[in-house]
C-alpha cells in the first residue's frame, strides 16, 4: 500500500485535470490575444476560471494568472508598495512562507519599516503585539490563512478589524496557498485587499497561480511586454495550465471527510505514542486546519522517520518543501519557541479529501512501529 501524506508539499493532479489540460494543449492551444473564435473561445474559458476564483473567494475584483503561490505573494507585495513613494511600515507574521518573508527582506533592504509579529506556541498570532506593531503609516500586512507547516488558522476577521481601526488604508495580503477551497474565506467581508493560491495544492497543475485583488487596489507590474492580465502580468497565458485549475476548482470535494480522517490520524497515533508531541494548536480545536497536522516524537530524528517511513510507501513532509532539502531547522517551530530536540523530531502529515481509513491505519501502524524501532537510539 502506497500512503501520501505530503499534500501540503503538492498533491497529485487530478485524472479529469490531466485530461483537460491534455485537451487544450492538443485542440485548444491558441494564443488568447487573438480575435478569431478558437482564440476567443480560450480567452473565455480562462474568464470562466477567472468568475470560479471569485465565487469561491465569494468577491468581485480582478484576478490575475500567475506562475505559482510564490509570483503571486511576490506581486501582491512588491506591486503594492512601488504605488507608495513612502517608506512606511511592513507587517508580516514569523510564521509566513518564504515568498513573503524574502519579499520582506528585500523592502527592509530598501529603507522600509519592516516587522514581524510573533507567533505564540501554538502557532497561532501572537494578537496583543500585532495590535502594538501596527501604526498609522503601516502601508501592508501579509499574512497567511492556514500556515503551511502546522496547519494553524489566522484570525483574519479580528486582524482586519484591527488594521481598520489603526491604519485603514494598509493593504491586508492574504497568502492563500493551504487555504483555497479548504477554508472558507470571504474576501471582500474579511477586508482582504489580495490573495494568492496555487494550483497545485488543490489537484490541479504546477506552473499556475493566481492574484485575487480588491477593486480598491491599485497594482504595478513586476514583469512588463505585452500587456495581458491587465497590464499588470505581461506575458502570454499558461492556458492549458489555467484550463486545468479551473478544472480543479470546479471538482474540488469542499464537503469531503478529511477533518474526520485526521482526526482519526490523531487520535489513533496517541494511541500508539503517548509520548507524541503536537506542534501547534490542538488538532481538534477549529484553529486547526483540516488537513495539516504536524507532531514531533523525539527522539526519533525527522529525517530517520522520513526515510524509514518512505521505505514502506509511506510519505510524509518535514515542513515547508520549499526549504527541506536545505538542511535548516523551522523557522515557524522556533518563532513557537518550540525546543530544539523538539523540532528535530519534527514531520508534517498532510491528507487530501480522498484519503482513506485503510491508508489512515497503515500509516499508524507504520509510525509507531519505526518510533518502537527508533526509539532507543537516542543521538548524542
Amino acid at each position: 500500500m502506497k500512503v501520501y501524506l505530503d499534500n501540503s508539499a503538492t498533491t497529485r493532479p487530478d485524472d479529469q485535470v490531466i485530461q483537460t489540460m491534455s485537451l487544450s494543449m492538443s485542440n485548444h492551444y491558441f494564443n488568447p490575444s487573438a480575435l478569431y473564435p478558437p482564440a476567443v473561445e480560450v480567452d473565455q474559458m480562462m474568464a470562466e476560471c477567472r468568475r470560479n476564483i471569485q465565487r469561491i473567494l465569494n468577491s468581485p475584483g480582478q484576478v490575475i494568472f500567475t506562475s505559482s503561490g510564490t509570483e503571486a505573494d511576490n506581486l501582491a507585495i512588491l506591486g503594492t508598495v512601488k504605488n507608495n513613494h513612502q517608506h512606511g511600515r511592513i507587517l508580516h507574521s514569523a510564521g509566513e512562507h518564504a515568498a513573503v518573508l524574502e519579499s520582506c527582506k528585500y523592502l527592509s533592504e530598501s529603507g522600509y519599516d519592516v516587522e514581524s509579529i510573533p507567533l505564540k506556541r501554538d502557532g497561532q498570532i501572537d494578537m496583543i503585539k500585532y495590535e502594538k506593531l501596527l501604526t498609522e503609516n503601516t502601508q501592508l500586512i501579509s499574512i497567511m490563512q492556514i500556515n503551511n507547516e502546522t496547519g494553524a488558522v489566522s484570525p483574519i476577521s479580528q486582524i482586519s478589524k484591527l488594521r481598520d481601526a489603526i491604519c485603514p488604508d494598509a493593504h491586508l495580503h492574504v497568502d492563500g496557498v493551504q487555504g483555497f477551497l479548504r477554508h472558507d474565506c470571504n474576501a471582500f467581508d474579511l477586508g482582504i485587499d489580495s490573495y494568492a493560491l496555487s494550483a497545485h495544492k488543490f489537484h490541479g497543475p504546477k506552473g499556475i497561480g493566481a492574484l485575487w485583488i480588491s477593486d480598491r487596489v491599485t497594482m504595478s507590474a513586476l514583469i512588463r511586454g505585452g500587456g495581458q492580465e491587465n497590464g499588470i502580468r505581461s506575458g502570454t497565458q499558461n492556458t492549458s495550465g489555467i484550463a486545468g485549475m479551473n478544472r480543479a476548482i470546479e471538482i474540488y470535494p469542499r464537503i469531503n471527510n478529511m477533518r474526520n480522517m485526521k482526526l482519526r490520524l490523531y487520535r489513533h497515533l496517541l494511541i500508539k505514542i503517548p509520548e507524541l508531541i503536537i506542534n501547534g494548536s490542538d488538532p481538534e480545536a477549529i484553529t486547526s486546519a483540516d488537513h495539516i497536522l504536524n507532531i514531533s516524537l523525539p527522539p526519533v530524528r525527522s529525517e530517520t522517520m522520513l526515510n524509514a517511513l518512505a521505505a514502506v510507501n509511506v510519505y510524509v513532509g518535514n515542513g515547508s518543501a520549499c526549504s527541506s532539502k536545505k538542511r535548516q531547522s523551522s523557522h515557524v517551530l522556533k518563532a513557537m519557541k518550540t525546543n530544539q530536540n523538539i523540532i528535530d523530531s519534527a514531520i508534517r502529515l498532510s491528507l487530501n479529501p480522498n484519503i482513506t481509513e485503510m491508508q489512515i491505519d497503515y500509516a499508524v501502524e507504520c509510525i509507531a512501529d519505526i518510533y518502537k524501532k527508533f526509539k532507543p537510539f537516542v543521538r548524542r
